[in-house]
């Protein structure tokens, strides 16, 4: 990527959400790995493959192409369709079969299944 502006301005973001953490009563040390953490999540992502850089845009140089768009869409329609299929099995199994209230992890386990369906979704449209 020609020019630093991209990662002159995302070393800025960084800093000032590590000041955030600061600001807020974190420990100093926690604020620095959080604003050292974002900035090696933005420096990955211009190499990841799953952004489209373009140096002409300057500060907003990262943008997604057709592809990324359609695994994105595809990733979160098979979550979505999970995660209301799990749903539905709750509701029939707590509405009919066992009638009670719905217990706070069956539903932590719902989202969390919704989210694990959505990240294997994603990694398994994109290995090609």
């Amino acid at each position: 990527m020609s020019g630093m502006s991209y990662y002159l301005s995302r070393a800025l973001i960084s800093a000032a959400l590590g000041g955030l953490f600061a600001l807020t009563g974190s420990p100093w040390w926690t604020a620095a790995l959080v604003g050292a953490a974002a900035f090696a999540l933005f420096l990955w992502a211009p190499v990841s493959g799953r952004y489209v850089v373009d140096p002409e845009r300057g500060v907003t140089a990262l943008g997604r192409d057709e592809r990324a768009q359609s695994i994105i869409g595809m990733a979160s329609r098979n979550a979505f369709a999970v995660t209301i299929s799990l749903v539905a099995a709750l509701v029939v199994y707590f509405g009919t079969i066992n009638p009670g209230n719905v217990p706070i992890h069956a539903l932590g386990l719902v989202l969390f299944l919704g989210a694990l369906t959505y990240l294997v979704s994603d990694l398994w449209l994109r290995r090609a």
